[in-house]
């Protein structure tokens, strides 16, 4: 297993997408001044990791009070090169107290990702669990600041919602090329 990346306090966390909307590939970053970690993501992790980190925020904030300190959303986009170093499949949150920093866990590999969901390991961790190949895939643990975490959530619902419209009768993305609804049937 290679060891887990660890940003122990990054410069910058950005989220963003690349490419025309219906084929765009999203992705998290991770900046710090020696080095550059970007991972694939899909769309609904971003929207789904926004909202659940600014209601865990919220959540922790009577506890842990926030210093009134900003980033700017422009500071949470990414940068060149967007060379993702693998795709997330879990994404967890998490805080240290005594650092007062929010945890962002990324990992490589689900606990399902067996090749045949029985290999008699139902037990085991994620990260001590091999694939067939004998590798358990990459872990990153990036540690951010309060006022970092809003803003990558602030820039992931910008990204999110600069996609397809919906469309008003089934919510599903209209393409350009024509729509077919299935509340027409």
């Amino acid at each position: 297993m290679p060891d887990p990346i660890e940003f122990h306090s990054v410069d910058a966390l950005g989220a963003g997408a690349v490419g025309e909307p219906g084929r765009r590939a999203f992705y998290l970053q991770a900046r710090s001044e020696a080095a550059q970690l970007t991972v694939l993501v899909e769309k609904e992790q971003v929207a789904l990791l926004a909202a659940e980190a600014i209601a865990f925020l919220d959540r922790i904030k009577d506890e842990y009070p926030e210093e009134p300190l900003t980033v700017p959303v422009e500071f949470a986009e990414l940068r060149e090169p967007t060379v993702p170093l693998f795709r997330a499949r879990l994404i967890g949150l998490g805080f240290d107290p005594e650092r007062e920093l929010v945890l962002i866990e990324l990992r490589e590999r689900a606990e399902d990702d067996g090749e045949d969901g029985d290999d008699g390991d139902a037990g085991a961790d994620v990260a001590t669990r091999p694939d067939a190949d004998g590798e358990e895939g990459f872990v990153a643990r990036i540690y951010a600041t309060r006022p970092q975490v809003r803003a990558m959530a602030a820039r992931s619902a910008v990204v999110v919602a600069a996609g397809r419209p919906p469309c008003d009768l089934c919510g599903q993305p209209r393409d350009p090329s024509g729509h077919r609804c299935p509340r027409w049937n």
